[in-house]
């Protein structure tokens, strides 16, 4: 059969059109034994912002969190919506199935024996107070110190550095379409940041993650306050709190 525009704009219409790739949040909760080791100072710096920052953000955050598992439980919420705010890129992750290859008679053939899931990258807008790069440095330190060079225990009561990190995919009117949970996830590296006289561009970070797992997040729901914003800005936000 012959290409036809009509019938491919039919089709990709018939299903609300395309997904896009820039509508997308990453929740990425602090296990509370790194918020210890971060430091409640450090914190109160990285959390001094005006108030409308917050306040003209939906709670899409805090009810995803509260929804989740024991490692969707952030010790400090705000600095999850802060790292939210500051996500402009990352994955929806991939995997695959490891095969070998078997011969009981004839040809060979493969037959799968594990599922293996990819390492994914989070890319965060770096201030100028480089409070990013400074948090997720303080995350590795408190995984294994660099004064002795220890590991910690990964699932330890004490000292559980995992978390589930949650990547949800919205469509245009901010309706939830997919998401996967990145179970027991944490920092394996940071990426350099070049340094360069003649670059005037901003500072990126990206942050490789490992995790054990994903589940993936079929169904989708609306969050009103995130849709009013995107529809009519934060005006129309504050209308919904009457």
């Amino acid at each position: 059969m012959s290409f036809s525009p009509n019938l491919f704009l039919s089709n990709i219409n018939g299903k609300g059109g395309p997904a896009r790739s820039n509508r997308f949040e990453v929740i990425l909760p602090i296990p509370p034994y790194i918020g210890q080791s971060i430091g409640n100072s450090f914190l109160e710096k990285v959390l001094n912002f005006p108030n409308s920052v917050f306040t003209d953000v939906s709670d899409a955050i805090n009810n995803a969190m509260g929804s989740g598992s024991d490692g969707m439980k952030s010790s400090n919420p705000s600095v999850s919506r802060y790292l939210a705010l500051q996500c402009e890129a990352a994955e929806l992750p991939g995997r695959t199935l490891e095969t070998a290859d078997v011969k009981i008679y004839g040809p060979s053939f493969k037959v799968p024996y594990r599922m293996q899931y990819s390492e994914t990258t989070l890319t965060f807008i770096c201030t100028n107070d480089f409070y990013e790069r400074k948090l997720f440095e303080r995350w590795m330190d408190a995984i294994i110190p660099p004064d002795t060079n220890n590991p910690r225990f990964p699932k330890s009561q004490v000292s559980r550095y995992l978390t589930d990190i949650r990547v949800i995919q919205y469509d245009d009117i901010v309706r939830q379409i997919y998401a996967v949970d990145l179970i027991d996830a944490f920092p394996t590296g940071i990426s350099p940041q070049a340094l360069s006289w003649g670059d005037d561009a901003f500072h990126r970070l990206s942050v490789q993650f490992s995790y054990q797992k994903y589940r993936s997040i079929f169904e989708g729901k609306y969050d009103i306050g995130q849709t009013l914003a995107s529809l009519g800005g934060t005006a129309a936000t504050r209308l919904l709190s009457f």
